[in-house]
């Protein structure tokens, strides 16, 4: 070897050229090289591996050392793809334990002084790991046969996939060029896969080289960053709307039932009192000549709560009634395991997705009007310091007399209202009232903020601000906080396993409502010092809501959870014992809070996407706020219709409180970005 040689060595795993320019002789020796860009390197004598014999002048000029290297590249490359190293193998694959330097693996396939040759072969090894495996440098070991039979078959897999691939691209081409596109290809589904996941996930996708190579490959040219191309691409080929519900894809939300259960639903009869069997009607308590009502959104279906009101012993009784879901849904049956699969019944603009298929949730089980249906009947009393008093639980049929919206019940509560049912609402929301205020002389913490409601219907939004002083809405609530006390207390003095449901409470101590200008201010500020409520099988208090125990039963038409109470207390109603271990309620409790997680992430996250599609339309219009947060000489405003919340980077300093007129400068729903500037407060 001498200045001007042509020598083989390893650059990244792969076989290189270089010309000899300077051979150093202290030390161990390295050598000074020009590579095949011509690019001036040192390297180490160890990874020299051949030198071919070949030199070349050193004063040629750089184009014709780069053509004439490129030639010699060109020479063993030739050679590399003519060994036949398979043969090779057969061979030698007897004593797998050998192992064999390059130049002796060579001389078995190359005849005479053949230097580029032998440099193919050397090519040849490193480049094709199929046959023999490199066990230090130049030294190769012929691989078992299982390891080579394994690697054939990845390779036809990837083979194969390749040609998918390929094919998938070209169908993907005739959809670009508005060409007919033909039938999707075997195998399309994977590839879409890889686009979705990119569109759903964007950076913290698992797969996302995988899918940058394939947007890459079809070319598309979206706007934004790649996951933002990736959800154009699908909309422009039909594969997504352009208004696509992407959280109920992000958490796996099943948007359908199974013929299975569909079938079941409806194969199950509708309740009739007369046509109940006989161990039934014995465990029923009629309770039908009750006046029963019912307070729900004007557009609810699924209607799991009724209220009564009577008299008993000088006793004013509150019934709350809820609909027996677990008489069409009972354990380990296909609608059980499809309720759980769900979690819960989820709420979106664009529709609802129920936890019980609608013939159920809507029809056999809910307490519509002027039916007979099965329930669970809560009856307790408050007495005149509003403690409750716990009367009895029982499985009973109801009749609802009345069906009443939210606006109905406010409006029979005012005074002149002549509706029939007024005196029974009023003297429901006193006795809830008087409830309220025990309860927050033992601690409860009453958040009591407005709720947005946002429809969307053949693609127009509308909004509704759900008031927090509605007089019904705090009489419901209040009456199945009632219930679902009522439930745990009884689960507790009978040494029932129980989904308990409890609250730790705050580090510090929350203000008091009179230390804020106003009640949004305080509602933010109070929201974020509550810890999360946890569900489980010990008890705990709940601090928000002032109780030592509490349990949730009042909507087992839409909450799992709610559904596995009922069937625990009916059981031990009817037989006096469990159900359901502790350890079969952990199960519940864990696999259901998940998906009763994703579920609310579902919905906030489609309730602002809607929100902020809304505001797109009122790009460069002034809107009203208000200044409900102050942190780092940030603003924080929620928008009065909206409600939404936006931060303000270096505006002036206003106090909590002080409303605001906001410019709405650029919103994109898709890509949740909201910009707004502080246009005139009234500080």
């Amino acid at each position: 070897m001498q200045p001007g040689s042509v020598v083989v060595y390893r650059e990244r795993g792969q076989l290189a050229l270089g010309v000899v320019q300077k051979i150093s002789t202290s030390g161990k020796g390295s050598l000074e090289l020009l590579g095949e860009g011509d690019k001036k390197q040192t390297v180490s004598r160890d990874r020299i591996f051949f030198d071919c014999r070949a030199t070349l002048p050193l004063d040629q000029s750089p184009a014709d050392r780069k053509r004439r290297l490129a030639e010699l590249r060109d020479t063993i490359r030739h050679h590399a793809q003519t060994t036949d190293l398979k043969e090779l193998w057969e061979l030698l694959e007897a004593d797998p334990a050998a192992v064999f330097t390059w130049q002796e693996l060579a001389e078995f396939i190359v005849s005479g002084d053949e230097p580029f040759a032998m440099a193919g072969v050397l090519d040849a090894l490193w480049s094709q790991s199929l046959y023999f495996k490199e066990k230090q440098a130049g030294s190769f070991a012929p691989r078992d046969m299982q390891s080579v039979e394994e690697r054939l078959l990845q390779q036809q897999r990837e083979h194969e996939k390749a040609q998918e691939q390929q094919t998938f691209l070209t169908w993907m081409e005739a959809q670009l060029q508005g060409r007919p596109p033909g039938e999707p290809p075997p195998g399309h589904r994977q590839f879409l896969s890889l686009l979705q996941g990119l569109a759903l996930y964007g950076e913290g996708y698992d797969k996302r080289p995988q899918a940058l190579q394939l947007l890459k490959a079809i070319g598309f040219q979206g706007k934004g960053q790649p996951w933002d191309a990736a959800f154009q691409l699908l909309v422009h080929i039909g594969i997504w709307q352009p208004d696509e519900e992407l959280c109920l894809l992000r958490y796996h939300i099943p948007t359908h039932f199974s013929e299975e259960a569909l079938r079941a639903a409806n194969a199950l009869p509708v309740f009739s009192a007369d046509a109940a069997d006989s161990s039934e009607q014995g465990a029923l308590e009629d309770l039908t000549a009750l006046e029963t009502l019912t307070i729900d959104d004007a557009d609810t279906n699924e209607i799991d709560d009724a209220l009564s009101l009577t008299e008993q012993d000088g006793k004013l009784l509150i019934g709350i009634h809820i609909a027996d879901a677990g008489a069409y849904a009972p354990p380990r049956s296909i609608l059980d395991k499809s309720a759980l699969a769900r979690g819960t019944t989820i709420y979106l603009p664009s529709g609802k997705f129920p936890m019980l298929p609608p013939v159920i949730s809507e029809d056999k089980a809910s307490l519509v009007a002027q039916a007979e249906r099965r329930a669970l009947s809560f009856f307790v009393h408050i007495d005149h310091t509003g403690q409750l008093h716990p009367e009895r639980i029982t499985r009973s049929i109801v009749r609802v007399a009345h069906r009443l919206s939210y606006a109905e019940a406010d409006a029979a509560l005012v005074e002149g209202s002549t509706a029939p049912y007024r005196s029974t609402l009023r003297q429901l929301a006193q006795l809830a009232q008087k409830r309220k205020e025990q309860r927050l002389a033992q601690g409860a913490v009453v958040i009591d903020g407005d709720e947005v409601k946002v429809k969307v219907r053949d693609g127009i939004i509308a909004t509704t601000l759900l008031s927090y002083n509605s007089p019904s809405r705090g009489l419901v609530s209040e009456c199945m906080i009632m219930a679902n006390e009522t439930a745990a207390r009884y689960c507790h003095a009978n040494h029932l396993p129980a989904l308990y449901i409890g609250q730790p409470p705050p580090d510090d101590t929350i203000p008091d409502r009179s230390d804020f200008p106003t009640r949004q201010a305080y509602v933010h500020a109070a929201r974020r010092m509550m810890p999360p409520s946890q569900i489980g099988t010990q008890t705990e208090a709940h601090a928000a809501l002032g109780l030592p125990l509490y349990t949730q039963a009042t909507s087992p038409l839409r909450r799992y959870t709610d559904l596995q109470m009922h069937h625990q207390i009916k059981h031990h109603l009817a037989h006096g014992t469990a159900l359901f271990q502790d350890s079969q309620l952990q199960v519940v409790a864990a696999s259901a809070q998940a998906a009763i997680g994703d579920a609310r992430r579902c919905e906030r996250e489609s309730t602002r996407f809607w929100l902020l599609r809304l505001l797109e339309g009122q790009q460069g219009e002034v809107v009203s706020g208000q200044v409900v947060r102050i942190q780092n000489r940030r603003l924080f405003i929620e928008l009065d219709e909206t409600l939404l919340f936006v931060p303000i980077n270096n505006a002036p300093p206003l106090p909590l409180g002080t409303p605001v007129q906001i410019s709405i400068n650029h919103v994109n729903a898709r890509r949740d970005m909201l910009s707004v500037k502080l246009i005139d407060s009234k500080a």
